[in-house]
């Protein structure tokens, strides 16, 4: 009788087991989603076979900076899942950012590989406006020769119009910004600010909050919801977005500067530098203010 038992045990003990693992996943997301990072690689670590493990040592990697560690884990998820959308994007985005920052070699080598997942993020989802934004940067920003293309970023910026129309505006402005339109540039990130201001709904991610921000501090629009848009990055910042708060406190005093608030642009810079003591942008910032 208790041979026939065993079976029975063995299943029951597998399934406390797996059921543990999630709890304890469950718990480390919130850890995550807290800032408490740290304590939650810990765990993730501990489970680092799961799939949502490995995608989230990937973010963690990516909020790190250390992108090989990042492409690593992200190319672990495509082996398992190669036609989830989002898997495909955060490989393609974390080896875009190691092409950004490594060399004009690298990069070359990278290109092919980047626009791939990219595009293959964008072809599974049609709704994936941050592969189209990813997309429409990469061809405006490589030369022909390696493949860069206007009209296929404009093809992918036409396709936000129907997904969110500040993305859309976001991208239309990019691409004449690249082209050296200026004022073209600027009437489309006025209408972007102007659009998320009138519907707040279509900031779906935290880090438009910061790109509508750092616009409204470049070409000095909409100064006052500028202010709004970044104080509410910070207040959101996660290990999901790009910029540290130390970026959005820059806007912040180039924003004060530009309104001849001297003080409360001191302070601002002050913070960002506190967060990021060689921060360069920031110190020719302080020099600016200073000479009010």
């Amino acid at each position: 009788m208790l041979t026939n038992l065993k079976p029975l045990l063995g299943f029951f003990y597998l399934l406390t087991v797996v059921c543990f693992g999630q709890s304890e996943i469950r718990r480390a997301e919130i850890l995550l989603n807290e800032g408490e990072i740290n304590e939650a690689e810990k765990i993730f670590l501990k489970y680092e076979n799961h799939k949502s493990a490995i995608e989230y040592l990937g973010d963690i990697a990516s909020f790190r900076k250390n992108w090989d560690q990042a492409i690593n884990h992200y190319q672990n998820l495509v082996k398992q899942e190669p036609d989830n959308a989002m898997n495909n994007f955060k490989l393609g985005g974390a080896m875009g950012m190691k092409a950004y920052y490594g060399s004009k070699f690298q990069a070359a080598l990278l290109i092919g590989d980047i626009k791939d997942y990219l595009k293959k993020a964008a072809e599974i989802d049609p709704n994936h406006a941050e592969a189209r934004r990813a997309l429409v940067e990469l061809y405006m920003q490589i030369p022909g020769f390696l493949g860069g293309s206007q009209t296929i970023a404009e093809s992918y910026a036409s396709d936000l119009k129907n997904i969110n129309r500040i993305d859309a505006l976001l991208a239309d402005a990019y691409i004449y910004k690249i082209n050296d339109y200026k004022e073209l540039a600027k009437m489309k990130y006025e209408e972007a600010l102007r659009l998320a201001i009138e519907k707040p709904d279509l900031i779906t991610r935290n880090y438009l909050r910061y790109e509508l921000g750092e616009v409204s501090a470049n070409y000095e629009i909409h100064m006052e919801q500028g202010k709004k848009f970044l104080l509410q990055y910070i207040k959101s910042y996660g290990y999901k977005d790009i910029k540290t708060p130390a970026w959005a406190y820059l806007r912040l005093a180039q924003i004060e500067r530009q309104l001849n608030n001297k003080e409360i642009a001191l302070k601002h810079i002050t913070k960002s530098l506190q967060i990021d003591p060689g921060f360069d942008k920031a110190l020719i910032e302080k020099q600016k203010i200073q000479r009010l």
